[in-house]
């Protein structure tokens, strides 16, 4: 198989026949398993009309692009084309963090470059061999571009003014002028080539920062000359400048991309920690919710009146333990259905919550049964809030038929009264609820009722 004829159509152009040279062994073997997968509806879906064409089969992968042939199928619009050599150079870094910082701290040693340069310039250096008009004349330049950035910071939002390899040519062209007009090859101010190459090669692949150093180079050795006096000595100072202007640019390019690689592995590393910490807490909301009604579970429930419990026995204070449960709820789920049963359970947790305190702690404790956990709560107040559940449970009742009517029956224990630990005070108030329903549901009983009640019960022989 040496070649192939096919029609490729891309959008823009007319039809045409490129012709595809032999390509190896491993490629046919590539296009071999293409050819035998059937196209899928939705592979055909994203294929180009078939009325143009716009690139050569040699843009997208010969192997590619003949097994898309050998299959029946158009070129699809996955088909990437390779990036041309010299694209990567002028490609600017993903927007992070870190390259915004980078961008900050070049923003600000160019406007404190320019004023070490404006004092020394006023004050301390001899400028009567330079062209101070032009000297200036740049400096203003270079204040009036630099100062806007360093302050609004244009470059978080535009990536027009972030530094590329646009922004280093310019300033290589401004820094060579600036020489010129200092003195050129015997100007002081040469280290700004050294300063502009670690700034581009802080924030560019090595690649790149080399490419701007060959430019540098190029535009100093064009000012040095400018002004070259003719002597050997002066040739081995631009010799000398410009292999140290490129073992800078290497030397800080490696470290900047390996800062950068670390950069980015702690991205990931923060990416993973924030990922596991989201999993991590719906894992820990999962352990201790209830999923039909949103309140707490029964093991999560007991765990933190545990902990209340123990705070009410260091400062001798209250705690009352209401278990609650819901009259008439099989008949609901027998006439209506368990869908019907499961929303009114939920809009009874929903009820229920609405009228306690934030202290106060709600759960599920199985079927249609509710604990309400009430720190620092007496007797006496624990039965005004047991009643205060009861009406808001009797406001489910609307659209429901008579012989549908749900009710809440509340059992009430507290602490140090009728137990020391939670487990007991759990059992005295369910007791004591059952004894609400042997009287006719929808009313709230205590543990004292419940020891009134075994009292008034006769003893037996």
């Amino acid at each position: 198989m040496t070649s192939v004829e096919p029609t490729f159509s891309w959008p823009g152009t007319a039809r045409y026949r490129p012709r595809l040279r032999p390509f190896a062994a491993r490629d046919r073997r590539g296009c071999a398993r293409y050819a035998r997968r059937q196209p899928s509806a939705a592979a055909q879906n994203r294929v180009w009309p078939a009325q143009d064409g716009r690139e050569s089969a040699d843009d997208i992968g010969e192997g590619v692009a003949a097994a898309f042939v050998a299959s029946g199928m158009r070129v699809p619009l996955e088909a990437v084309r390779p990036k041309p050599v010299l694209a990567a150079l002028f490609e600017l870094p993903p927007p992070s963090e870190r390259s915004m910082r980078m961008e900050s701290l070049i923003a600000r040693l160019r406007l404190l470059i320019l004023l070490c340069n404006t004092v020394l310039l006023a004050t301390l250096l001899d400028t009567s061999h330079m062209h101070m008009g032009a000297t200036w004349a740049l400096i203003g330049f270079c204040i009036m571009y630099g100062l806007p950035i360093a302050v609004l910071e244009p470059y978080r939002r535009w990536r027009f003014f972030q530094t590329s390899l646009a922004s280093a040519a310019l300033d290589s062209i401004v820094v060579a002028g600036f020489i010129a007009a200092t003195g050129g090859s015997h100007s002081p101010f040469f280290p700004l080539y050294f300063l502009s190459a670690v700034a581009v090669a802080m924030r560019f692949e090595l690649r790149q920062a080399i490419a701007a150093c060959v430019f540098y180079a190029v535009t100093y050795a064009f000012a040095f000359l400018f002004t070259w006096q003719q002597t050997a000595d002066d040739l081995g100072l631009l010799a000398m400048r410009t292999m140290y202007m490129l073992f800078i640019s290497v030397g800080v390019g490696h470290l900047a991309r390996e800062e950068s690689s670390r950069s980015l592995q702690v991205e990931e590393i923060e990416k993973l920690n924030a990922e596991n910490a989201k999993l991590l807490s719906r894992t820990e909301k999962a352990a201790r919710i209830d999923r039909l009604t949103g309140l707490l579970n029964r093991g999560h429930l007991e765990k933190e009146a545990q902990k209340e419990l123990r705070k009410a026995r260091s400062t001798s204070g209250y705690l009352s333990v209401l278990f609650c449960d819901m009259d008439r709820l099989k008949r609901i789920n027998d006439e209506l259905g368990h869908d019907a049963g499961d929303r009114l359970l939920r809009q009874a947790g929903i009820a229920l919550k609405r009228g306690l305190r934030p202290q106060d702690m709600i759960g599920r404790y199985g079927g249609d049964e509710f604990v309400v956990v009430l720190p620092s709560v007496t007797r006496e107040t624990a039965f005004d809030r047991a009643e205060q559940l009861i009406e808001n449970m009797r406001a489910l009742n609307d659209g429901l038929t008579d012989d549908l009517q749900i009710g809440l029956s509340v059992g009430i224990a507290t602490y140090p009264f009728d137990a020391q630990d939670y487990a007991t005070l759990v059992k005295l108030a369910d007791q004591a609820m059952y004894l609400a329903k042997r009287d006719g549901g929808s009313r709230v009983r205590t543990a004292n009722d419940l020891h009134l009640f075994w009292e008034d019960v006769p003893r037996t022989a």
